[in-house]
C-alpha cells in the first residue's frame, strides 16, 4: 500500500500546534518539533496518509489557520514514501532506555535488566508510547515521585496508547489499572503489551471514549494532548477521590495555562510539574489548599532522575 508524507515547515508555535490540530482530523498521527529556536520560532509538522489529501482547497485551509493562529507556511511537500518495513525499522532504532527505575526496551531487544530495574517490554507500533516521547518520559517520572509518598490504590490510565503507562502502574503498585482509549486499536495493542509484561490480568484495558463513567480513583494518568485534556476536566474531576492526583502530559510548556485554568475550575490544584524539551507534566490534586505562589514545583528532568536513583524507587 503506498504511503505519503505531507510536510509542513511552519513559522510560530501556535500556528504549528493550529496545523498540527487539522492534520490530526484528516490524517492521523501527526508529529510536530521545534526546528529552530527564536521569535519566531520554527516547526516541522509531518504526517502520513494512504493516499495523496493536498489540494488547492486544504492548503487554502492551512495557509488561512497559519495566519489566524499568527504565523506563516514557510514550506509545504506532499510526496509518496518509498515502500519498507517501517515497523522492523523503529524497532531497530528504538534501544532501550532507562527512566529512573523503569527500564524500557522492546521485544526485539535480549539483554540483561540492569539489577533493581522495572523492566517494560514495549514494541513500536501503532499505538503511542515507547518511552522516548518527553511526554511519555515526564510520566514516568512524575508517577515515581508520586508512589514515594502516598500508593495509590485504585489507578486509572485514560488514553493508554501502547499501555505503557498503565503497565507501569501495574508492576510496580500489584494493583489492578483501568486502561481506556478511544482507538480500538490501540486497546488491541495494550492489550498485547500488557500480556507480554506479565500484567494482563492487572491492566484492564477498553476502549471508551474521554473519561468514561467510572469514579472513585485515587490516580489518573492521561497523556494526551491539550485542548482534549482540557474538554475532559469535568469527568477527569468526577473520576479522582479528594485528595486523588490526576498526571496531565502531552502539553508544551506555553499550553499549561489553559490546562491549568479548565482543572481549576473543577477544584484541582498544581501539585508539582516536570518540563522536559519544552514539553510538560502537570501533577494535580483534587479538594486541596494550592501549593503557596499557585505555580507548583519545577523538576528538571535530570534532577528527577538523579533523585529517583538515589532513592532506589525512580
Amino acid at each position: 500500500m503506498p504511503l505519503w508524507r505531507i510536510a509542513l515547515q511552519v513559522e510560530g508555535a501556535d500556528a504549528a500546534t493550529a496545523l498540527a490540530d487539522m492534520l490530526d482530523d484528516i490524517a492521523g498521527a501527526v508529529s510536530a518539533f521545534e526546528t529552530r529556536e527564536g521569535s519566531p520560532s520554527e516547526w516541522l509538522v509531518e504526517t502520513y496518509a494512504g493516499t495523496p489529501l493536498v489540494d488547492a482547497a486544504l492548503d487554502l485551509r492551512l495557509t488561512l489557520a497559519a495566519t489566524a493562529a499568527g504565523g506563516r507556511i514557510l514550506d509545504l511537500i506532499e510526496m509518496p514514501v518509498a515502500e519498507r518495513d517501517w515497523l522492523a525499522d523503529n524497532r531497530r532504532a528504538f534501544p532501550p532506555q532507562r527512566i529512573g527505575r523503569f527500564f524500557v526496551h522492546g521485544s526485539h531487544w535480549h539483554g540483561v535488566v540492569p539489577p533493581g530495574a522495572v523492566a517494560i517490554e514495549i514494541d513500536a507500533a501503532t499505538a503511542f508510547g515507547t518511552g522516548e516521547h518527553p511526554s511519555t518520559r515526564g510520566c514516568l517520572v512524575a508517577f515515581e515521585q508520586m508512589i514515594r509518598r502516598r500508593s495509590p490504590r485504585r489507578v486509572r490510565d485514560i488514553g493508554t496508547g501502547s499501555g505503557i503507562l498503565g503497565i507501569a502502574a501495574a508492576k510496580r503498585l500489584r494493583r489492578r489499572v483501568a486502561a481506556t482509549d478511544i482507538d480500538p486499536a490501540a486497546v488491541a495493542v495494550a492489550r498485547h503489551h500488557a500480556r507480554r509484561n506479565g500484567v494482563g490480568r492487572l491492566v484492564r484495558c477498553r476502549c471508551a471514549a474521554g473519561a468514561g463513567r467510572g469514579r472513585g480513583y485515587d490516580l489518573v494518568l492521561a497523556n494526551i494532548l491539550a485542548r482534549p485534556l482540557m474538554l475532559m476536566a469535568r469527568d477527569i474531576a468526577r473520576a479522582v477521590t479528594p485528595g486523588g492526583r490526576v498526571v496531565l502530559s502531552g502539553l508544551l510548556s506555553r499550553q499549561e495555562a489553559g490546562v491549568l485554568a479548565a482543572y481549576r475550575l473543577q477544584r484541582l490544584t498544581l501539585d508539582s510539574r516536570i518540563v522536559i524539551d519544552g514539553w510538560s507534566v502537570l501533577v494535580l490534586r483534587k479538594g486541596k489548599r494550592p501549593v503557596p505562589g499557585g505555580t507548583g514545583r519545577s523538576v528538571p528532568i535530570d534532577a528527577a532522575a538523579q533523585s529517583g536513583g538515589n532513592h532506589g524507587n525512580h
